[in-house]
């Protein structure tokens, strides 16, 4: 279901919104969708508002009222931005027993919040769920694709949803079914040429067996999915790696850019837990050492980590704080959303725990420089769209020089280097 029709009530809601009215709110209500004719009525007509702020328990005449200060449609219904009247917290309009009395008020299926600036308060009405259906995979992938943007799905605005594989070490949090699969295939898929060029080199951890990711071989460098001494190796001989590799560019480079000779290293590991808490204390303390050691100084010679986990709490994560870029996906408990988001996150408008079973791939995340948190949903991945990124992206054979050899080193290859009298120090 979409809303239709609307663009030029939309325009006049823009200009004229609680400010210089240039039709009535009649008007308004005539023209606008079945669906959000309730909501218009109520939010655009100051005593119809006040009414609703009354019987819901928002405000009175001796205490004053909240404000609602502009209306505007959005994808998914409309936005009204709220000023709080005095002695109001967030708690309280963030409150689910709350919203679903706001809901019900203005005849809305959902109506969520959040907090953008002090003292002020976004009520989201919601009636239609843009991303109820899955958006396809792309197949076709940009051979110069961006690595610090891979895209990986839409937001419920329509735009692009990309996320920054290189220079962020990335989390997604979500319980069986939620849609983690989808998501990493969605990455590999919009990093596909990169991966067939060598610009990323790819290693994949997988405690399951190869059950869930083990497609992805063909892709890999490196493979690690029988034991838990096995997938610590391979994360052990990735930090040994990563301490050459910043060997080779101190002094010489300070943002290395990827390339065959020097690649973007993406490190996945589904299902951290089994390794960080379900394992063999041994193995734990050695996969903490790792782990932490390639998070802590990855990020700088190319060295990124995409880590999958269904219960994000600290005692499976413990070193969540090291893995900036968080994409929540459905949980299970509203105590979750704060383990994979912050304190305070519900209040900034992540519902990881509302999020239905029957949409997987849909999750929260957070854009730099936004306040609050988007609405996305990663592509759709068929089997039919693995077998063509195997058969599409997987890497030629490596011909090269065993480990440790670096005789054909050329530090003008690595990317943004230094130069002048600097320069011949280096050298």
């Amino acid at each position: 279901m979409t809303i239709v029709g609307t663009t030029a009530f939309m325009a006049r809601m823009m200009i004229g919104s609680r400010g210089e009215q240039v039709e009535t709110v009649t008007d308004w209500v005539a023209e606008a969708p079945m669906e959000l004719k309730t909501s218009i009525l109520v939010f655009c007509d100051p005593e119809q508002e006040r009414m609703m702020w009354r019987e819901l328990g928002f405000g009175s005449v001796e205490a004053g009222f909240p404000t609602v200060l502009d209306v505007q449609y959005t994808s998914y219904g409309v936005d009204v931005e709220v000023q709080m009247r005095g002695g109001h917290r967030v708690a309280d309009w963030t409150d689910q027993g709350a919203l679903d009395a706001l809901a019900q008020y203005v005849g809305a299926p959902e109506v969520t919040a959040l907090s953008v600036y002090p003292g002020f308060i976004r009520l989201q009405v919601r009636v239609v769920d843009t991303l109820a259906t899955p958006s396809l995979l792309p197949v076709v992938v940009s051979d110069d694709v961006d690595l610090e943007a891979v895209p990986a799905g839409v937001f419920e605005d329509g735009r692009t949803w990309t996320v920054p594989v290189q220079g962020r070490h990335i989390l997604a949090g979500g319980r069986m079914g939620s849609g983690k699969s989808s998501l990493l295939w969605s990455l590999v898929n919009g990093m596909g040429p990169a991966i067939r060029s060598g610009r990323v080199e790819l290693r994949v951890i997988d405690p399951k067996g190869g059950m869930e990711l083990g497609f992805l071989e063909p892709l890999c460098t490196r493979f690690a999915c029988t034991t838990a001494e096995e997938m610590v190796e391979l994360l052990e001989e990735t930090v040994t790696d990563l301490q050459e590799a910043t060997q080779r560019y101190r002094g010489k480079v300070r943002k290395p850019v990827p390339t065959p000779e020097n690649p973007l290293v993406v490190t996945i590991i589904d299902e951290a837990a089994t390794l960080s808490a379900f394992s063999d204390p041994k193995v734990q303390a050695r996969f903490e050492r790792a782990h932490g050691l390639l998070l802590s100084q990855g990020r700088a010679p190319l060295y990124s980590v995409i880590e999958t986990v269904i219960d994000p709490s600290k005692e499976n994560v413990p070193q969540r704080q090291l893995l900036p870029y968080r994409i929540g996906m459905g949980l299970d408990e509203a105590s979750q959303v704060a383990m994979i988001h912050g304190q305070g996150a519900r209040n900034r408008g992540s519902y990881c725990d509302r999020i239905p079973y029957t949409t997987p791939g849909v999750c929260y995340v957070q854009e730099d420089g936004t306040a609050g948190f988007q609405r996305a949903r990663a592509f759709m991945v068929s089997n039919e769209d693995i077998d063509r990124i195997v058969a599409e992206y997987a890497p030629p054979q490596p011909d090269f020089a065993p480990q440790g050899d670096y005789s054909d080193f050329d530090p003008d290859d690595l990317g943004e280097g230094i130069s002048g009298d600097d320069q011949e120090r280096a050298a």
